[in-house]
């Protein structure tokens, strides 16, 4: 039962539109819920120790890390941004095939092309790099970067590192550019990349054998399922490497080690001394590794969701699945809080609806009737693999666990089918062929190459089989398997059966006491890099500021919160540093609940309740949330019948033929919902006479028109 490397689901409609995929990371609490406090140190032993306080209300000014003594520099200093001299590469003039560095050593590139990057306000300059560069002489590949001009005055370079690893910058920079303030396109020169291995740098994917892998029932935590566990990762990686056709030669070079001397390259190319770094998930691995390697071409570091580069990758995973219990306890018990949600239950508990459906899956799956797109339906079956690779899935923020809890809620009124499709969702199946939906933006393939080089798994434990068997053993032990997402421990399981693994543990050395300053951004409720790695960093990085999300996402600044957004900018724009060490932004475990349909249309009081209630439906999709994008897509509706999603200007228009949601109301019609405008507009008929144009305006008014029930309709609310 591999579970996925984790991903950060978000709505289509958000303009943070690929967010990045990460390590599993560390919460460290074996207890249900969360153990943090607030402003507090980690202690080696897992309970927490004083440290500086949270201030941001209190209105002072703490220390940080172990020197009580040190003072915040004052609110106007001036660490900040300067501008830099004019660069070489400014005016689009290719830079030199090698330059020396500060420290005399040689950075070797060739310069390959530049062009408009493809529906996109950004420029793309690809360059050709060594594939080993402690071996410049050696083979070269080509690593494609976007930037884009600063539109006003200049203060220096903003380069963003994506997450995974296996994502895309490229496919990130139009939508993350978006979700900034827009005083950092004006005064800066904003840089994304393709990491080698993914999108347009030397990609490599393996999608179909992935697909296959992550559906596989067999359980590392079950005694009894350990030895088909270790074969289905063992065949996973064959299956990989012939799908892929990877170079095995080449599969040491994607290391984080070797790939951030791409960005050291891009900088000489660029002509500029030094960078403002922000990495998100795994990018804070890049961009620390990229800061230890080259402190002096730092200007000032941002982690988002940071990886701690200390613990081996053991005790990283052991953090990790922890957390992912602890967020799901804490999702569950938020939903138990809120009496919309907890009325969405049969029972009113969504802790025991969740616990009562995975002991069953334990025992067998659960045959249900699926609707197709071809208005059909066909027996499926939902399994302990769906349930845990769903609840890990969408545990990334608070809409995320929405959609969780309403499909959840779901299967305690006896439809699974949304949960069903959220569980495809959660490993990138198309719904209705159940095979891999290829992604151009991201790689497993590259995923494994690179976190199978950054850390080492087992290495004096013999044979891969025996690797295997140790790590397994070490779950047992732990008692990670008696967590409800125990299996997430295990999600690397592959590297042991990778065909090149590091010789020597490989982890960089930590950055300790660096000359910029460094912005850590965490979450209390993040399972991809839960908040023990921040505090960590925060602990031993005397020139660090924390901003801390109460609740929140897996990745914190552009999301449109002012708190982290507008200090961070200001930072960049004007220079002036956070008044305080550690500020605390208020969020959520979850979003509002949104209820699923009634069982019968007959339930609601008159047709604008029903109405209002089947726009709900129709916009909570997860083929609408996380699967419109450029094509139409036609799902099933849950009790028959077909919806269809065609993007168009401005939005999405919608084709319903015989659609129930619920009984009584089989909907043919159409509609559009308007992103530009605000709006829904829904028409539809019914059946027996009934006909009805529904409208929600951008102020959240709500009518509806027509014959409902033998008479004659005109609401508004």
């Amino acid at each position: 039962m591999p579970t996925r490397r984790p991903i950060l689901r978000t709505p289509r409609r958000a303009l943070w539109a690929f967010l990045a995929a990460t390590l599993v990371a560390a919460c460290g609490s074996t207890a249900p819920g969360f153990t943090h406090v607030p402003g507090q140190l980690p202690a080696a032993s897992g309970s927490p120790v004083p440290a500086p306080s949270t201030a941001a209300s209190a209105g002072v000014s703490p220390s940080a890390g172990s020197s009580s003594s040190a003072e915040a520099p004052a609110a106007s200093s001036s660490l900040g941004p300067s501008a830099p001299a004019t660069s070489p590469a400014a005016s689009g003039a290719p830079g030199p095939s090698s330059s020396p560095t500060a420290g005399g050593d040689t950075i070797r590139y060739t310069f390959v092309k530049k062009e408009a990057c493809p529906k996109s306000k950004f420029e793309c300059i690809t360059l050709a790099v060594p594939r080993d560069h402690a071996d410049p002489s050696g083979p070269t590949w080509d690593i494609t970067y976007a930037i884009h001009r600063a539109t006003g005055t200049k203060l220096g370079t903003f380069v963003t590192i994506t997450g995974g690893p296996g994502y895309s910058g490229l496919a990130a920079a139009d939508p993350y550019t978006d979700a900034f303030d827009p005083k950092l396109a004006e005064h800066y020169d904003l840089v994304f990349m393709d990491q080698r291995g993914v999108g347009q740098s030397h990609p490599i994917q393996c999608p179909y054998a992935t697909g296959v892998y992550y559906s596989s029932t067999a359980d590392p935590g079950d005694p009894g399922q350990q030895d088909a566990a270790a074969a289905a990762a063992k065949k996973y990686v064959a299956d990989c490497m012939t799908e892929s056709k990877a170079d095995v030669a080449d599969l040491p070079y994607y290391a984080t080690t070797n790939a951030v001397e791409d960005l050291e390259a891009f900088r000489d190319y660029l002509g500029v001394d030094q960078m403002m770094l922000y990495g998100e998930s795994y990018g804070t691995q890049y961009v620390q590794t990229y800061a230890a390697a080259h402190p002096d071409r730092v200007k000032a570091l941002f982690i988002d969701g940071p990886v701690d580069l200390v613990p081996d990758a053991i005790a990283y995973y052991k953090e990790g699945a922890r957390a992912f219990d602890d967020v799901l306890y804490a999702t569950l018990m938020a939903c138990k809080a809120d009496a919309s949600c907890r009325a969405g239950f049969v029972g009113g508990d969504p802790l025991a609806t969740y616990d009562a459906l995975a002991a069953r899956l334990k025992t067998r799956p659960i045959d249900f009737r699926f609707p197709t797109a071809q208005g059909t339906f066909e027996t499926r079956q939902l399994t302990q693999t769906d349930l845990t690779n769903l609840a890990a899935g969408y545990a990334y923020g608070p809409d995320d666990r929405s959609q969780f809890l309403r499909d959840l809620a779901a299967t305690s009124h006896g439809d699974y089918v949304p949960f069903a499709r959220a569980a495809y969702d959660s490993i990138v199946l198309d719904p209705e062929t159940l095979h891999a939906i290829p992604d151009p933006t991201y790689s497993d393939a590259m995923y494994y190459s690179t976190e199978c080089q950054d850390y080492a798994f087992y290495l004096d434990g013999g044979t891969p089989d025996a690797r295997a068997a140790a790590w397994m053993d070490e779950g047992a032990k732990a008692g990670i398997n008696d967590l409800r997402l125990g299996s997430t421990f295990y999600g690397d399981l592959p590297c042991v059966y990778w065909p090149a693994q590091p010789k020597t543990d490989p982890r960089p050395k930590a950055i300790v006491d660096p000359p910029y300053p460094t912005f850590i951004l965490t979450a209390t409720a993040d399972v991809a890099t839960p908040i023990s790695n921040a505090m960590r960093l925060y602990g031993r990085l005397p020139n660090a500021y924390l901003f801390e999300a109460l609740g929140g996402d897996h990745v914190i600044f552009g999301r449109g919160d002012a708190c982290p957004d507008k200090p961070i900018t200001d930072y960049l724009v004007t220079g002036t540093l956070p008044a305080t060490r550690v500020t605390t932004c208020p969020n959520d475990v979850i979003d509002p609940y949104v209820p699923n349909a009634k069982p019968r249309a007959a339930d609601y009081r008159d047709a604008l309740a029903l109405m209002t209630a089947m726009e709900s439906q129709i916009t909570n999709t997860d083929d609408y949330t996380y699967r419109v994008d450029q094509d139409p897509i036609t799902m099933g509706c849950n009790l028959g019948g077909t919806l269809t999603y065609t993007p168009v200007s401005g939005g999405t228009a919608l084709t319903l033929d015989r659609c129930v949601f619920t009984r009584g109301a089989a909907m043919t019609g159409s509609g559009k919902i308007d992103d530009d405008a605000g709006t829904f507009r829904l028409a539809v008929h019914l059946g027996g006479g009934n006909r009805l144009s529904y409208f929600d305006d951008a102020d959240g008014v709500r009518s509806v028109r027509g014959s409902y029930r033998g008479e004659r309709v005109d609401l508004k609310r």
